[in-house]
């Protein structure tokens, strides 16, 4: 696929949290695949301890299906995969009927039929937000109210799972570069604008990176209390996904350091 989106459009398609089209080039390309070919050890393992045999995981930002795959496989899982990407959601479809579990996860988009009758059913054991999803969530008011949305469709003692990328250790040239966007309110305290580049050009995304603090405001506002806050991973996600022998090494001192040293965050909420 060719990723055609001019520069005079990033401005536009980001300020209004439209990622489809970018991530429609990056999973095309295969070049996020490649980047992050296995799920997080942590973050699987806390999934693992919350989502019941047979329970329900609700995956927003569900991607290549790194953790729905497993859980719907090992745990028998009954999964709604939401994904903003068409591409994205062609692969769920694909890769689920070839593995045999498509009777178990179902593919949508957030503005589908199917997401919004899954929200009033609710029920769901676990909400996964994993891996940076709601940073990619433009403005502090909608990242808000999906939260609060998720909160919803829990069942009465299911828990929200957030991966979010820590301010203090991602993209600090780009932190600085998109000051000015702040300052002419642009953009949002925290926000920036990036590029991924790619062979048929580069790929204009948004992420919102997150301190401690903001997540504890943000979460109480939504409805949510913290039970666990720690490191989603020390070094970067790429390094964590690709070794092995890494991602154990870095599990284990991701126990000792403290949070605010981790490359994101990784988070356990219930509603309030």
């Amino acid at each position: 696929m060719s990723f055609t989106l001019d520069r005079n459009s990033w401005s536009t398609a980001l300020e209004r949290g439209d990622m489809g089209r970018s991530y429609d080039a990056y999973f095309s390309s295969g070049v996020y695949l490649s980047r992050y070919p296995r799920p997080n050890r942590r973050t699987l393992r806390l999934l693992d301890r919350l989502l019941p045999v047979g329970g329900r995981l609700l995956d927003y930002g569900a991607g290549e299906g790194r953790y729905c795959f497993d859980l719907a496989h090992r745990r028998n899982a009954e999964v709604l995969a939401v994904d903003i990407s068409a591409v994205a959601r062609q692969h769920l479809r694909a890769a689920s009927s070839a593995m045999g579990i498509a009777g178990r996860v179902e593919v949508c988009d957030a503005d589908d039929e199917t997401y919004r009758r899954a929200l009033a059913q609710g029920g769901f054991d676990v909400a996964l937000l994993g891996f940076g999803v709601l940073g990619h969530v433009a403005g502090r008011r909608s990242r808000i109210e999906l939260l609060a949305q998720l909160r919803h469709a829990l069942a009465p003692e299911g828990r929200l799972v957030l991966g979010l990328p820590n301010a203090a250790r991602r993209f600090r040239a780009r932190q600085r570069a998109c000051r000015p966007l702040i300052a002419e309110g642009a953009l949002e305290p925290g926000d920036i604008r990036y590029e991924r580049p790619l062979e048929q050009g580069a790929i204009p995304l948004f992420y919102h990176l997150f301190t401690g603090a903001e997540i504890r405001r943000d979460l109480a506002e939504a409805g949510f209390a913290i039970e666990w806050l720690t490191s989603e991973s020390l070094l970067p996600e790429s390094a964590v996904t690709h070794s092995r022998l890494l991602g154990l090494l870095d599990d284990g001192a991701c126990a000792l350091a403290p949070a605010r040293f981790g490359y994101g965050f990784l988070v356990t909420a219930r509603a309030l």
